[in-house]
């Protein structure tokens, strides 16, 4: 897949947005005074958005959702990582065949995810945008692209986990046109969340098709970092 640097304008009006940063924190503002408690993050030049779309092989209308990130990726390349949760919670998810892990699950209901929470749908950096933690993809361009984004040193305390993803996870989808493909490759799948560094994977997963995104996160479980490395990689920050 080819990677695409961000443009360079867009970078700019990234940094300025960021000298103006409105942090969002269970959909309320974080006083200024809090905003800027100095942490070291990465030592890039640039941090990463993290994209997760909640997803599921009954929704038919699902891989047009995926086909948007994959897109979106394409623009911002490094700059952004897609994460597909399929949470046991949503009936879209429930059947014969099983995506899901419990940790999807958590991470769904803390956004506060219901049976009824229409899919597709998605969150980036787990943030609130207009008193809702979950985007539609129509909408998933225009918030990567007026993002406020935090400083490149960080600004606020941090957590750090472990997630563990596999691409190209054959199974069933169901389509847009009323169709089942029984031959259907879900991208990027959420596996397993970790506090520490994986020592093993699960013996269901192909190790080849497998990555870990480490990621940073603020006292709010806000993502504030993150990056992706191959599971044959050595997980050590760049």
């Amino acid at each position: 897949m080819h990677k695409y640097t961000i443009h360079h304008t867009s970078y700019i009006i990234h940094v300025l947005l960021a000298l103006v940063l409105i942090v969002h924190t269970s959909c309320e503002v974080i006083p200024e005074s809090e905003q800027l408690i100095p942490v070291s993050v990465t030592d890039t030049s640039a941090r990463r958005h993290v994209l997760l779309e909640f997803t599921g092989f009954r929704c038919v209308n699902c891989p047009a959702a995926a086909e948007t990130a994959a897109n979106l990726q394409h623009i911002y390349g490094d700059s952004l990582i897609l994460i597909a949760l399929h949470p046991a919670s949503n009936p879209f998810t429930q059947g014969a065949y099983d995506y899901t892990c419990p940790e999807a699950d958590s991470i769904y209901q803390l956004l506060g995810g219901l049976p009824t929470t229409p899919f597709p749908t998605g969150s980036i950096d787990m943030r609130c945008f207009d008193d809702n933690f979950f985007i539609a993809p129509a909408d998933w361009p225009t918030k990567l692209m007026n993002i406020n984004q935090r400083p490149t040193t960080g600004s606020v305390p941090q957590t750090t986990s472990y997630w563990l993803v596999e691409d190209s996870v054959l199974g069933v989808q169901a389509m847009p046109d009323g169709t089942v493909n029984t031959a259907y490759y879900h991208r990027h799948v959420l596996r397993a969340i970790s506090p520490e560094p994986f020592l093993s994977i699960p013996d269901k997963c192909d190790p080849a098709h497998c990555s870990v995104v480490t990621v940073y996160s603020d006292q709010n479980k806000q993502i504030i970092d993150a990056y992706e490395t191959s599971w044959t990689t050595p997980t050590t920050a760049p």
